[in-house]
């Protein structure tokens, strides 16, 4: 689940109790730049271009092993799934 600006992470937090009971796992990441983000390499690109929010999700989801997800999002985070390379 993916937030907006200037929204958080915390957005979502009323609607996960709801969807945990439903049977879903959910993840909630910081988007790149918001909260307590950090860049773990110094070659990092620093940029919020979608492009690069899209593969920090992609890495998120290879990292936790996840070979299939869906992708909810809204306002900055909507735009996350209908960018390159989804």
């Amino acid at each position: 689940m993916l937030h907006g600006w200037p929204d958080d992470a915390l957005t979502w937090n009323r609607m996960l109790p709801d969807l945990h009971g439903a049977g879903f796992r959910t993840y909630v990441p910081w988007l790149r730049g918001c909260g307590l983000t950090r860049f773990r390499k110094q070659d990092a690109p620093r940029n919020g271009q979608l492009v690069a929010l899209a593969k920090d999700m992609l890495e998120m989801a290879d990292g936790l092993g996840l070979s299939r997800f869906s992708l909810i999002g809204h306002d900055w985070g909507l735009g996350l799934p209908t960018s390159p390379p989804f």
